[in-house]
């Protein structure tokens, strides 16, 4: 008669106690698990911003086109608008991939509170050479110098770096070391929202302003017509003020975790700490704000 495998009562003690160490491991890092989850909050909703300053300029273009031609032609129209609005695309792309970093620095950090290794699905090849060639808006000057950039590309490199080997305490520390990187990333990604994608909303505003006066002028001749664009301008005009506050809820969850990444790396030793609770939580508070208000990111259509 076969007896059931026993173990010594040494080797149970010890998985036990393994077992409870790796779950308070896992329960002591909720911290940086929850400051991960914030920040992919933000970058996740920065994306429709990058998307939306090319469909604000081809909008505002088409509107005009619609509303003071003599002739309109949609197509050659749309056309005319890609061709408006081509520089604006080209600018975007840059912007797309800093945030794409940023993104996969919170992806590294939440399966580092998870033990695991990061997957990533694109790889953020010539980042170098894409990011160098940002220039401010409205100045065409770098927006990023070449000691930034240096650091910008450091820290793309240590994530595909800490994507393909064990993550270990350690690395947390590195990740937080790379505070000044997260900061002019994080900063480059907030000049855009307040220089390029506002700037195009109130550029849409003052259309619309000008375009309710050709209506106006049209009214007696074609009442119904001129009501319906009269409470389409409206509507838009609207939706374009919602999108401005965006921008504002934007830099407020980028200022807040900017400060967390600084209170996180200040008490990495003592996760636990009150501070560092208040400072995720306010961050945490921006971020959901963030999402909130992004479902005014879809145009209003006509």
């Amino acid at each position: 008669m076969q007896h059931p495998q026993t173990f010594p009562v040494s080797t149970l003690l010890c998985v036990t106690l393994s077992s409870l160490l790796l779950g308070g491991c896992a329960s002591n890092l909720a911290p940086v698990r929850s400051f991960a989850t914030q920040t992919q909050k933000v970058a996740v909703h920065f994306e429709p911003m990058v998307a939306g300053s090319v469909h604000s300029c081809m909008d505002k273009s088409m509107r005009k086109r619609l509303i003071l031609a003599e002739r309109f032609d949609a197509q050659a129209s749309e056309h005319a608008a890609r061709s408006d609005c081509a520089a604006i695309a080209e600018a975007s792309v840059p912007i797309a991939t800093l945030n794409a970093l940023l993104l996969r620095y919170a992806h590294t950090l939440a399966a580092l509170a998870d033990e695991q290794l990061p997957v990533y699905t694109e790889e953020l090849t010539g980042l170098g050479t894409s990011l160098g060639g940002l220039a401010q808006p409205g100045t065409g000057a770098p927006l990023l110098d070449a000691d930034k950039l240096a650091k910008v590309v450091k820290l793309s490199d240590l994530l595909g770096r800490l994507g393909t080997q064990r993550l270990q305490k350690s690395a947390l520390r590195e990740l937080l070391d790379q505070q000044e990187a997260v900061a002019i990333v994080s900063n480059a990604l907030k000049e855009y929202a307040q220089r390029s994608y506002r700037a195009g909303l109130q550029d849409e505003l003052r259309d619309l302003a000008l375009l309710r006066g050709a209506v106006d002028g049209s009214a007696q001749r074609e009442p119904l017509a001129a009501n319906y664009v009269r409470t389409r301008l409206y509507l838009e005009g609207l939706q374009l003020q919602e999108r401005e506050k965006i921008v504002a809820t934007y830099v407020q969850a980028v200022d807040a975790l900017q400060a967390s990444v600084a209170a996180l790396r200040a008490n990495l030793d003592r996760l636990q700490a009150p501070e560092l609770e208040r400072q995720l939580a306010q961050f945490a508070r921006h971020a959901d704000t963030l999402q909130r208000q992004a479902a005014y990111y879809a145009p209003a259509r006509w």
